[in-house]
């Protein structure tokens, strides 16, 4: 089995990038897990790339290892840096841009080079680790912020419905109900999908 990590991409990034990007580009997500993601935001201009972490102090801001307070703080950007390295985060977004424009109030900005220009050229590059029946770790699932939301209301932890089963029973499930989907799209009529159980075997579908 060959496994690659967060921190072995990075190094391939700056490989093959030839040093537009290194590793002291990407900031590590805290939700759910700090080897969980980690993400890097660049301004692409003219060829030219110029990653956020270069222009913006991120770990001033991103203090998540101390929580400490850091003087002259700005809440306004610490919150708009928040919803950039967040697993929520959207590139492109009318939100990102937002975010990016307000964080670059702190960025010494090279000539010539405004704030709005800035949101509409940024570009994002998030790294995701998956675990893997072997790497399987319940105390980080716990933690997790990214689910599948399915019919009947269940929230399955990403890596949770990827690793044990729970896609398999999910996608044979919806299969099954999209015939009657597409029949009632056709013909107008609300559709209503049943909730979607699963069972691995306790004799209890959950």
């Amino acid at each position: 089995m060959k496994r690659m990590t967060i921190p072995e991409i990075v190094r391939l990034i700056e490989a093959q990038t030839g040093g537009k990007f290194v590793a002291a580009d990407f900031v590590p997500v805290p939700c759910c897990f700090p080897t969980c993601n980690s993400v890097t935001y660049a301004l692409v201009e003219d060829g030219k790339v110029t990653p956020l972490p270069r222009i913006v102090d991120v770990g001033d801001y991103l203090d998540y290892i101390t929580n400490r307070i850091v003087p002259d703080f700005s809440r306004e950007v610490r919150t708009a840096l928040e919803g950039l390295w967040s697993s929520s985060s959207v590139a492109g977004s009318e939100a990102s841009e937002r975010r990016v424009a307000i964080s670059c109030q702190t960025c010494e900005l090279p000539d010539g080079l405004a704030i709005n220009s800035i949101a509409q050229n940024m570009i994002m590059i998030m790294l995701q680790d998956f675990m893997d029946p072997w790497t399987f770790n319940q105390k980080n699932l716990m933690k997790c912020c990214k689910e599948f939301l399915l019919p009947g209301g269940k929230q399955i932890p990403f890596c949770a419905f990827n690793s044990v089963g729970y896609r398999e029973q999910a996608r044979a499930q919806l299969n099954a109900m999209e015939p009657e989907r597409r029949r009632a799209r056709k013909e107008g009529q609300p559709y209503e999908p049943k909730p979607i159980v699963f069972d691995f075997g306790d004799k209890r579908a959950r």
